[in-house]
């Protein structure tokens, strides 16, 4: 390509000018999908994982009502997702118009479905129940609400996957999960056609399988006293989940990890794995899981091998896998690991050990999820093809999730890792194999503005934030569009280099950079820690990179971006730390916006560095939870100036240690809130209702929208405006539909879906202030009641896990929640504890799954207004 010679100046004033002229495919850029780039930007539904075959028909059926055939055959989850999708309790064999048609067909390829919408009826052709399972998951992404009734899209899809093994594994051994959080989990594999769960059920810290011959292996004292001690699960709860999985057409792969990553085992027996006493043991151990769990349970079996030195290697795996195989087990080890037969199933973690020795493979490279960062995860896993480089005979591939350092809460494993948009990608990947030619470009950076390559990832990234948007709205879902965010990156530069650079940058000096490297993302990697690439993989330690990047703005307006540097692997406590009091960055590191330094974050901790900057961190710094501060999603969001017309973004980025993952962040978030279409749907009806006298509003989400509130008080004008799932910022972007009627009465319960979310308590005690505020300044004549988050129980229900964990930070923020009422002068109700138990949980007769309110809660809480004359 010509270069074009160009000068920019920076700040204010001034327009940087940067070339979009397209690019060429290059020779580290090879790419082939099946799929074009168009065909699925065209696509009416954003489908996840996109079918091997659609014919989009043009319109959309309405159903009211559905008569479905042979509905008796249906299993429990097959017919909630019926319920779901058509909008009924009843779903029935009765009479309608619209039918719903099963048809089995032998034909059909294993799991795959033929599933055919038009405006006389709706039939779906399967081999076997996946099959029709996966047609019933299409089948829910190709509906909508529309005022009540069901929408589907006219269509016809043949569809299948490419590979039999679609799965997802979670490490519990270093840190216990519940079994109600797996099976949300689990709940989301099935949406997205994953079908194995691999449960790595032992490890270091704790031995987590129930063992009726060796119960010490459970016992508190012989775990890591900071990794969950004591917990494990019994093998009614092991069958338990298993079951559930099988009901979604899930396989669970449990991992009873050996002879290595074993110290609880060996301080619970007193020897090792390996020893004559150790083999002695697990034989027993083997033998007592298969007899618990038989192989219609568990069919295949994980034994680890990996990282391990033994004497007798050969010895060991040949009498462990011969035990299992003797059980009609089908086995797994990771690769690399200890030497076994070729008969045993390879699930490969590190690409220099493939072999081509014809063996049966499971592909896990470069897929761990905690060695990643949002914004490359992605492009990561969707470019890099199931089986990449390897000739053996590829089953499929599992995206694993290892969170080594200790977990404050369990729910952490999901805030704290990019898990949602991982997943997804991945069910894309392995269901779809659609790209099938690749590069190692795309392990470190996105490709090139204007490649195919390019194109497919813009039109997936929009399937992506249509999943984001429509199914994840309460979820963390840590990624936001990146293809139209454009860099331009200096040479590495020496101190003195960059000392000369800075000054012209500082004083608004014309910068020449016809000799800048394009680069296109939200995070930029100059130099990535495994030597796996970046834009300047052979830069030296002690340099410096500038990124200039430009924003336009059609007015003055605040963007909210997440922005950072080094972003630490979830696994190992080793990086550069906490920079110091109003620094960006440990290793010297800063932004510019229109020519002023962007001031840092405040941080809690500041200056904080782990024992170690490279290597494998220390056993106690592992034991330290990440804190929010650390990872730039989790933290709060940046506000950045903008003013009408182009900004300057630009980046100072050094390298200060061979060990650093050289990188910086500058991911602008959406400019305006997307809510659930449940949201739209609700104020819309609020907005149609005429205002009225003296009304006394319920304000809230799903706890309030399931009151009744006008058969609890009969004869008051009592206003629902209760949507379920709402949070604080879509209270506040519907309150001026709340005051326009200038409400006598407004009685808020908000907080416990922020929490949920990851929001910390001084977000939420900000948001309610301003909704507060908001409310005083707009109807000041109308009475507050500023009502405390409820309880949560965790021992009731088994769903919102996510909601249930929050125990302690709802007791911290109903105090915080008393305080601004008292501050701002509005009447504080501390539903709280009228309706908790000793422990502080939600008592169970007020509830009926641990987060919503039973008949009896509604009462109760009727019962605490009208004594307290709040509503006569």
């Amino acid at each position: 390509m010509k270069k074009t010679n160009y000068k920019i100046r920076l700040w204010s004033y001034l327009l940087i000018l940067i070339v979009t002229t397209g690019f060429s495919q290059k020779p580290d850029e090879v790419f082939e999908s099946k799929f074009t780039a168009s065909e699925l930007k065209e696509a009416p539904v954003k489908l996840i994982p996109h079918p091997r075959e659609v014919n989009w028909m043009e319109g959309r059926i309405t159903v009211d009502e559905i008569n479905i055939d042979e509905i008796n055959i249906l299993d429990e989850f097959s017919i909630q997702l019926i319920k779901e999708i058509f909008n009924t309790e009843h779903p029935s064999g009765d009479e309608h118009d619209y039918t719903l048609k099963f048809i089995q067909d032998n034909e059909i390829d294993a799991e795959g479905y033929i599933l055919k919408v038009e405006k006389e009826a709706l039939v779906i052709r399967f081999r076997d129940e996946p099959g029709r399972f996966y047609a019933l998951q299409t089948l829910r992404q190709l509906s909508s609400k529309e005022n009540g009734h069901t929408s589907i899209q006219l269509c016809e899809i043949k569809d299948a996957p490419l590979h039999g093994i679609r799965g997802f594994m979670l490490d519990v051994g270093r840190n216990f999960i519940s079994v109600d959080n797996l099976k949300e989990q689990l709940e989301i594999m099935a949406r997205y056609k994953l079908n194995v769960f691999q449960w790595h059920l032992t490890d270091r810290p704790a031995w987590r399988i129930q063992s009726k011959i060796y119960p010490e292996l459970t016992k508190a004292e012989n775990h890591r006293p900071t990794r969950n001690p004591g917990k494990f699960y019994t093998y009614d709860e092991i069958r338990e989940l298993i079951q559930y999985a099988k009901k979604m057409h899930i396989t669970v792969i449990p991992e009873i990890d050996m002879p290595g990553h074993s110290d609880s085992f060996t301080k619970a027996m007193g020897f090792t794995m390996a020893s004559e006493k150790g083999m002695m043991a697990l034989e027993k151990i083997l033998n007592e899981f298969f007899e618990e769990i038989p192989k219609e349970l568990a069919p295949m079996i994980h034994l680890g091998s990996d990282e391990v030195e033994i004497e007798n290697p050969e010895a060991f795996m040949n009498k462990m896998v011969s035990l299992c195989q003797d059980h009609q087990r089908d086995v797994i080890v990771w690769n690399p690991g200890l030497k076994v037969s070729d008969n045993v199933i390879r699930q490969t973690w590190k690409p220099g050990d493939l072999k081509d020795e014809g063996y049966r493979e499971i592909d896990s490279w470069n897929s761990y999820i905690n060695n990643s960062e949002p914004m490359t995860a992605v492009p990561k896993l969707l470019f890099k093809p199931i089986g990449y480089k390897s000739n053996n005979e590829v089953l499929g591939g599992i995206l694993s999730l290892w969170p080594d350092v200790r977990l404050e809460n369990q729910n952490d494993f999901i805030d704290q890792n990019p898990l949602y948009p991982a997943l997804l990608t991945y069910a894309w990947a392995t269901w779809t194999g659609d790209i099938t030619k690749t590069s190692d470009r795309y392990l470190t950076m996105l490709p090139r503005k204007g490649t195919e390559a390019f194109y497919y990832l813009q039109a997936f990234e929009d399937y992506l934030m249509y999943h984001k948007q429509r199914y994840f709205e309460s979820m963390p879902f840590q990624y936001v569009k990146q293809t139209n965010n454009e860099w331009l990156l200096s040479h590495p530069l020496t101190k003195d280099e960059a000392k000369i650079l800075e000054t012209q940058l500082i004083n608004g000096h014309a910068i020449d950079t016809s000799e800048w490297k394009k680069a296109v993302g939200n995070t930029i990697i100059i130099k990535d820690r495994f030597k796996q690439g970046g834009y300047f993989p052979e830069a030296s330690k002690g340099t410096t990179v500038y990124a200039i990047s430009k924003i336009k703005a059609d007015e003055d307006k605040i963007l909210q971006a997440w922005i950072g540097f080094e972003t630490p692997l979830r696994a190992n406590r080793t990086y550069t730390g906490i920079p110091n009091t109003g620094e960006w960055d440990a290793n010297g590191g800063t932004v510019w916006v229109n020519g002023k330094e962007l001031p840092a974050p405040k941080w809690k901790n500041p200056g904080w560095k782990p024992s170690k900057q490279n290597g494998w961190a220390t056993k106690e710094d592992q034991e330290i939870p990440w804190t929010q501060e650390e990872l730039y999603w989790t933290r709060k969001p940046v506000n950045v100036t903008l003013q009408k017309g182009i900004n300057t973004i630009v980046f100072k980025v050094p390298s200060a240690t061979d060990y650093q993952n050289w990188m910086f962040t500058f991911a602008p978030l959406e400019t305006h809130k997307l809510f659930s279409e449940h949201y739209y749907q609700r104020n819309a009806l609020f907005e149609s209702q005429p205002d009225t006298q003296n009304e006394i509003i319920f304000l809230g989400n799903s706890i309030t929208e399931g009151g009744n509130w006008k058969n609890l008080f009969p004869g008051k004008n009592v206003v629902n405006r209760g949507i379920s799932g709402d949070v604080t910022d879509g209270i506040l972007a519907r309150l001026e539909e709340v005051v326009s009627s200038q409400p006598s009465k407004i009685f808020l319960l908000v907080g416990t879906n922020d929490l949920a979310r990851g929001k910390d308590i001084d977000y939420v005690v900000n948001q309610i202030t301003r909704i507060l505020e908001v409310i005083k300044r707009k109807s000041p004549n109308t009475e507050i009641f500023l009502q405390s988050i409820l309880p949560a129980n965790p021992n009731v229900g088994e769903k919102f896990s996510g909601h249930k964990s929050n125990h302690q930070k709802i007791m911290e923020a109903n105090a915080r929640l008393q305080e601004l009422a008292e501050k701002l002068s509005v009447k504080f109700i501390d539903l709280h504890k009228a309706m908790s138990n000793k422990n502080k949980y939600l008592k169970p007769k007020y509830t009926h799954d641990g987060l919503h309110l039973s008949e009896k809660g509604y009462l109760k809480w009727k019962k605490m207004l009208k004594k307290a004359n709040y509503i006569n």
